[in-house]
């Protein structure tokens, strides 16, 4: 990413030669970044949105989600697909790519917008929970559901949830533990809905909207308190040009709780607002879209009830976005922000709570050297305090936008990070040269704690 601000340069010099040779294997217990997905064949164009989770009952299953752009199972699919990979090694290997849905799904020219979750059951044929999978099979019929019942090695027909609308963008998905009760918020233009299903995903309420206002929201992050009550990180996004996508204005940084309940998807809908971000820093790369660097949150619950909410923002339009956290009991008494990054412009910001209490784990992306790196960093009091931040990119070669510096461009604009019931942190995220919005890059992934 090109400077945005004119020390940015000097800043680079000094950070690179403290961060940029040190390898994050070193003293901080994460493995050498490595690349995921290599292996559709022939290689397709770049990978995109990746996602993670881990097997709440056996940690040494951990699945990957990843777009795969050009990523084509017949001549006749998608030319880009949700490509599925899986571990039984806790992460030390995974399986090569294979397509949640390929032959019912080769009339849909996209998928993308991957989301990922497994239930706490146990199958004795596998020894494996249920895994809940959503993504886009285009904008109309829009978010699906697929489940597999082993491991991934099959996937249930797509479930639509649209009740007939014709539009449907960026899904967020949340399972109760059991995986009984499914939730899915999704942009419907400048409707918020929520859709609810509370038999396992086979069928789901009518789509409810949340909002009363004008702004384009979209979900970034969910989480399940131990009463019940779901909880969405969003952010609604303003134009100041007025029309179309052309979201370049403030983000207002939100929570959004809704009460179970077995007619409504989205029972008692609470919003918390954190504030209105200004308009975000612009994105330099051919056919990247104003609002791809907008302020947006993201929420870790632990399992008892205690809250963390972590999230960027910036005071300055255009300027660079800091990185905060707020913790709550209750999802409505909130403490007061607390920093915990303002190296240049932080993105992405993704929050997991460990197995125990007060262990929070979070995971972002900045561009204080100069180029790009993914960050982690981890609480042990809740999010109160917050120890030194871990840099996880941390090879300077081994693909073409790579230098000891970070690399060029952060691809696709979300990433993903589940933690394990053993205290592992699972975290994937793409990389990219920057030469255009959907070209050219690759997913990577490590972990440790």
């Amino acid at each position: 990413m090109k400077p945005r601000v004119s020390a940015l340069a000097f800043l680079a010099a000094v950070v690179i030669a403290t961060t940029a040779a040190v390898p994050a294997s070193g003293a901080t217990g994460f493995d050498n970044e490595r690349p995921a997905g290599y292996g559709i064949n022939p290689k397709h164009q770049s990978n995109w949105e990746p996602t993670v989770a881990v097997d709440p009952n056996h940690p040494n299953r951990v699945y990957q989600l990843i777009t795969g752009i050009n990523a084509q199972a017949c001549s006749n699919c998608p030319g880009t697909s949700v490509l599925f990979r899986r571990s039984t090694d806790g992460g030390a290997t995974f399986s090569p790519e294979t397509f949640v849905c390929a032959t019912a799904c080769k009339t849909i020219g996209w998928q993308f917008d991957p989301q990922i979750r497994v239930a706490n059951d146990t199958n004795p044929a596998c020894g494996c929970g249920t895994i809940y999978v959503v993504f886009m099979d285009q904008y109309d019929p829009g978010v699906q559901l697929f489940t597999s019942h082993d491991g991934g090695a099959t996937w249930s027909p797509p479930a639509t949830m649209n009740g007939g609308l014709k539009y449907m963008d960026k899904p967020i998905l949340v399972i109760s533990p059991s995986g009984r009760n499914v939730y899915v918020a999704f942009n419907h233009k400048f409707d918020n809905m929520v859709v609810a299903s509370h038999n396992f995903g086979r069928s789901f309420l009518p789509p409810q909207k949340v909002n009363d206002d004008q702004l384009w929201w979209y979900a970034n992050s969910g989480a399940i308190a131990p009463n019940g009550d779901v909880y969405f990180a969003l952010d609604g996004e303003a134009s100041l040009s007025g029309h179309g996508h052309d979201f370049d204005g403030s983000a207002k940084v939100a929570l959004l709780r809704c009460s179970p309940s077995p007619t409504r998807p989205c029972a008692n809908p609470t919003l918390t607002s954190f504030g209105v971000s200004a308009a975000p820093p612009p994105c330099p790369v051919s056919g990247c879209y104003p609002d791809y660097y907008a302020a947006t949150g993201a929420i870790a619950i632990d399992a008892t009830g205690h809250m963390a909410f972590a999230y960027t923002f910036s005071s300055q339009a255009n300027g660079p976005k800091s990185l905060y956290v707020r913790t709550s009991n209750d999802g409505v008494n909130w403490s007061a922000r607390r920093l915990v990054n303002a190296h240049a412009d932080s993105s992405f910001p993704q929050i997991d709570g460990g197995p125990t209490s007060g262990d929070i784990r979070l995971a972002w992306q900045d561009d204080r050297t100069g180029r790009f790196n993914t960050w982690y960093a981890r609480s042990t009091d809740g999010g109160t305090t917050w120890g030194s931040p871990v840099r996880l990119s941390n090879l300077g070669s081994g693909a073409p936008y790579k230098s000891p510096a970070g690399y060029a461009f952060p691809d696709g604009d979300y990433f993903g990070m589940a933690v394990s019931s053993t205290g592992i942190a699972h975290v994937i995220w793409g990389e990219a040269d920057g030469s255009s919005l959907y070209c050219c890059g690759d997913t990577w992934y490590t972990k440790g704690s």
